[in-house]
């Protein structure tokens, strides 16, 4: 699957960090990106493409009113993920076609917390 940022918003939220502050683009989100946006393109994969395969919008990611923060969001909301190599046990032939590296268990964003 891919995010494809939506040709609406690309290039609204500035690509620097601003003032050292990693989280500002939390602000940035609600005063530069515009209520009911169309914010994401959705594609899907069905196999790796040098197996032949195809690659297929299928869906969008759309706002419904602005963006906001919320306690609950903030304290609560939780997104379940996938490893690959789940997808890779059921299907092992693909497993030429990925990247594979390791950070030793860490969040490839912690350098930047």
């Amino acid at each position: 699957m891919r995010l494809h940022p939506h040709s609406s918003v690309q290039g609204l939220i500035p690509s620097e960090v601003q003032n050292g502050n990693y989280m500002g683009y939390i602000e940035q989100l609600s005063t530069l990106v515009p209520a009911d946006s169309t914010i994401f393109d959705v594609y899907a994969t069905d196999k790796p493409l040098p197996l032949g395969g195809v690659e297929t919008l299928i869906g969008s990611i759309q706002l419904e009113g602005s963006f906001t923060s919320t306690k609950w969001g903030d304290e609560n909301m939780f997104f379940q993920h996938q490893t690959l190599f789940d997808d890779l046990a059921l299907e092992p032939s693909w497993t030429p076609y990925f990247a594979q590296h390791s950070l030793g268990g860490k969040c490839p964003y912690q350098t930047m917390l």
